[in-house]
């Protein structure tokens, strides 16, 4: 949405006029007489934070792009006009104290990121990269967005929503003191507490020197962006304050309306069945012209090695007798430490290829402790290590009997013991193959002959089962240990003319094909999530029309905007 750094939009043109910015590009009438207008500096900045894209991505001359872009604002505010009519409407207050909270946290973190900013060097400890990296080795299982799969009067499936988004509303911790909930719109005798305790927060942070600086520099920007604005001191900061409050406040009110579109339908989305067994006909259809019809067996391996997800169509053996046959893995790698550094000095010369292999020797021993240990909580590496065989005898003792325990036990050591966090959380599975010879088929991070040996013996001939674990596996990269976690196939026979539409029960196939045996994630939760999002998209731009049927009139002014595109 619209950007909340205090220089957006202002730099492009060049202009800090009152009588400019403030000039009104586009009014809106409702029917029951109010009036809401939209500014040229509202224009501008949403141009600078998404609407150049329209011309850099899509192709579109500034004219179309600068009209596109207010098309946007214009319907936006009628979405939020009409979240503040429903809730009057119902005599339900706008934002509950959870709310209220949220905003209030929302703005106060907004602007201590832009004040931030102006720091030079300054490094935040707490990145999301950190968390993110020791995150990886947690497993958390995909939470699907399916309630329930019903039939309508017609004998259609409609899919039921499960409300998997984090209810503000509902869970939010209340900021509270004892005049109440951090009320940012909160008025006093003429006074707004929160807005004033938000400023002494802040303000508090300048006692240091670089945080001084920053705040100075901040104020600067803000005065040259906003220079025709008469205000004095403090003021300006608390103007800059309100501003990226109420553009965090619109924007959570737009986030609204897909929940009371949601309620009144009771949660049925609006992708049906029908919509996906379309869909993903078509993109079946497309696969199978191009890896079949024309015979590109050469993007068909290319692609399902290094990118499943973009695969809809298997290429089988009755298509083709040269295609091999494609099974996913889960693969746990053991980094050996020091090697890369026998590496570089092997490749630079300091020591022969023989000093190279004895040292190699030594750092490969499998009953030398290396294998890190990560904390099942927090995915933070323990001090306490294992050795290789250790912990190749563990998995051998616990992954097994039934399918479903091997999975379970294996997926504890793909996640705690392995070093790559590649496939760790992903949708689906690496995979792998073996060619009609045989012979296995890997990516190129996988490309060594130690590796094609043991995925030929793990896949047995066709013989392999879910739960099959390899022999320990040393490569130049450090040691593999490779679990057998399904044949890939697809979920009907297809022809050209394929549609899976053609049967409305198709749907259930769809929701039994799982892409990881550790994940509950299935084939019809990832075109649900695809086409859910584009179809909601496209309700909003149906139901705008009827946003626009309360209005009396939207009136474009063009002489305000035409010198944005000459």
């Amino acid at each position: 949405m619209m950007c909340i750094s205090a220089l957006a939009g202002c730099s492009l043109w060049g202009r800090n006029e009152e009588s400019y910015f403030e000039a009104t590009v586009a009014t809106i009438t409702y029917q029951n007489g109010d009036v809401e207008k939209i500014s040229k500096r509202e224009l501008i900045t949403a141009f600078n934070s998404y609407g150049y894209n329209y011309v850099q991505n899509y192709g579109m001359g500034m004219k179309e792009a600068v009209n596109t872009t207010l098309e946007s604002i214009i319907e936006k505010y009628l979405t939020i006009y009409d979240v503040k009519e429903t809730y009057k409407k119902n005599g339900e207050e706008l934002f509950n104290d959870r709310e209220k909270s949220y905003l209030w946290d929302s703005t106060f973190d907004a602007i201590y990121s832009n004040l931030k900013s102006y720091i030079e060097g300054y490094k935040d400890d707490s990145s999301e990269s950190k968390e993110d990296t020791a995150n990886a080795s947690v497993f958390k299982d995909y939470q699907t967005k399916i309630e329930s799969l019903e039939k309508d009067e017609n004998g259609n499936w409609v899919i039921r929503k499960k409300d998997t988004t984090t209810k503000i509303k509902d869970t939010y911790q209340i900021h509270q003191d004892e005049n109440g909930a951090f009320d940012f719109e909160l008025e006093k005798d003429g006074v707004y507490p929160y807005q004033e305790l938000m400023f002494k927060n802040i303000y508090k942070m300048t006692d240091e020197k670089a945080w001084r600086v920053a705040y100075n520099k901040y104020v600067a920007d803000i005065k040259e962006n906003y220079s025709y604005k008469k205000l004095d001191g403090d003021e300006w900061f608390k103007f800059e304050i309100n501003r990226v409050y109420d553009i965090l406040k619109d924007n959570y009110i737009s986030e609204k309306y897909e929940d009371l579109h949601n309620t009144a339908n009771k949660g049925l989305s609006t992708t049906t069945g029908n919509d996906i067994l379309k869909a993903y006909s078509k993109r079946v259809r497309v696969d199978y012209e191009n890896y079949v019809t024309h015979g590109n067996l050469s993007a068909f391996e290319s692609s399902i090695l290094s990118g499943v997800a973009d695969v809809d169509y298997i290429v089988e053996n009755k298509d083709n007798a040269n295609v091999g046959n494609y099974f996913y893995v889960a693969p746990i790698k053991i980094n050996v430490e020091g090697l890369a550094a026998l590496k570089t000095q092997r490749d630079n010369g300091e020591i022969s290829v023989a000093q190279y292999e004895a040292e190699v020797k030594k750092l490969f021993d499998r009953n030398k402790e290396i294998v890190s240990v990560r904390n099942a909580e927090t995915g933070e590496v323990e001090a306490n290590k294992i050795t290789v065989n250790n912990l190749y005898s563990a998995i051998q003792s616990e992954v097994v009997g039934s399918e479903q325990n091997k999975i379970e036990k294996y997926r504890k050591y793909f996640y705690l013991y392995n070093d790559d966090d590649t496939n760790k959380g992903k949708d689906y599975n690496a995979v792998f193959g073996v060619d009609a010879s045989g012979k296995a088929i890997v990516s190129d991070s996988y490309n060594n002959d130690e590796v094609k040996t043991a995925i030929e013996k793990l896949y047995n001939n066709g013989n392999a089962q879910v739960g099959d674990i390899s022999e320990i596996v040393q490569t130049d990269e450090g040691f593999y240990i490779f679990f057998y976690a399904g044949e890939i196939k697809n979920t009907f026979d297809v022809n050209p003319s394929f549609d899976a539409s053609s049967d409305k029960d198709n749907i259930l196939a769809l929701s039994k094909i799982k892409l990881n045996v550790f994940s509950s994630k299935t084939l019809l939760d990832v075109l649900f999530d695809e086409l859910d999002a584009n179809n909601f998209s496209v309700f909003q731009t149906m139901d705008m029309n009827n946003l626009r049927s309360k209005t009396k009139s939207i009136v474009t002014h063009k002489e305000n905007i035409k010198d944005l595109y000459k």
